[in-house]
């Protein structure tokens, strides 16, 4: 009886340590493979900005990932700053950089714009062939847009995204602007999109300022 007690005894002690050491090589393997929080961006480095400057921005998530390999980009979403003060204001159309203003065009300021759950990298350029006046106009344009529903669809279907967004926002000025559009061939999409590097690409843009100097992971 006593022979039998300290046997089971004995696989209960196994069992207990078995099961400790499964749990601390689960937890171990999981920090692991939880990436470290990334620290915020610094602005203080950052040059004067402007009213009309592009922010562009390399996205967390797997949509970014998705723009990016289609457009071979580093980028994945842009905005345009519409005012300073009291600290820099972005308009842009987006799916889900705040749950309680989905799928629609919104106001970020450029620290929740850059904040690293959504980037992983940002750059600033400016379109040296718009005027300030025409800056100014775009910037009371999009702040009118506001609320307006996003939709992702072909150049050939009614769309209100990132990127067409701040093109219909510049269409008052002098200079015609016209981005390329990319014919994607893929599963989930198929037809001619607008990606962020055809605002990178375009003629006359001026880089303000892009964190790969600092602390691009």
């Amino acid at each position: 009886m006593l022979n039998a007690f300290a046997h089971a005894r004995q696989q209960l002690i196994r069992m207990a340590l078995l099961l400790t050491v499964t749990l601390g090589l689960s937890l171990i393997f999981y920090i692991a493979q939880t990436p470290a929080a990334r620290p915020a961006f610094s602005t203080a480095a950052l040059p004067a900005l402007a009213v009309g400057d592009w922010v562009f921005r390399s996205g967390t998530s797997t949509e970014s990932q998705l723009i990016q390999t289609l457009s071979n980009s580093e980028f994945s979403h842009i905005g345009m700053l519409v005012s300073l003060q009291p600290e820099p204001l972005i308009v842009h159309a987006t799916t889900n950089d705040d749950p309680q203003r989905a799928n629609q065009v919104l106001s970020s300021t450029l620290n929740d714009f850059i904040d690293p759950k959504l980037a992983r990298g940002f750059a600033i350029a400016r379109p040296g062939f718009v005027t300030a006046q025409e800056n100014q106009q775009a910037a009371a344009w999009l702040l009118k847009q506001l609320k307006q529903p996003f939709v992702l669809a072909v150049r050939s279907s009614k769309h209100l995204y990132c990127t067409t967004l701040l093109v219909d926002a510049l269409q008052h000025s002098t200079h015609p602007f016209q981005p390329e559009w990319q014919q994607i061939n893929a599963p989930m999409f198929s037809g001619e999109y607008l990606f962020p590097q055809a605002l990178a690409d375009y003629p006359g843009v001026e880089w303000v300022y892009s964190s790969t100097d600092q602390q691009w992971p």
